[in-house]
């Protein structure tokens, strides 16, 4: 909640990652997720990189009202997702 989407937007802009990963501890964190994906859709990145959402407040609830494609509150799983994700 304590970064501005732009600065998620402007470095994903910069180095194209193919996945972005957002975690947050506290609910209030779900509502800058959402942020920071609308404004990815709204810059034209959104297709160009899966977001996935970790953290204390990560649920399915938060995924689908932040727009994230994935979540996990466990390391482990998020790294075989975002593995899968970037399989060629």
């Amino acid at each position: 909640i304590d970064q501005d989407p732009q600065v998620f937007i402007d470095k994903v802009r910069e180095i194209r990652p193919d996945v972005l990963g957002l975690s947050g501890v506290l609910t209030l964190a779900v509502r800058s997720m959402k942020a920071t994906i609308d404004g990815l859709k709204a810059a034209g990145l959104k297709d160009q990189v899966k977001v996935i959402i970790g953290g204390a407040c990560a649920s399915k609830e938060a995924m689908d009202a932040s727009g994230a494609d994935a979540w996990t509150t466990n390391a482990a799983e998020g790294v075989k997702i975002c593995l899968e994700w970037v399989k060629t």
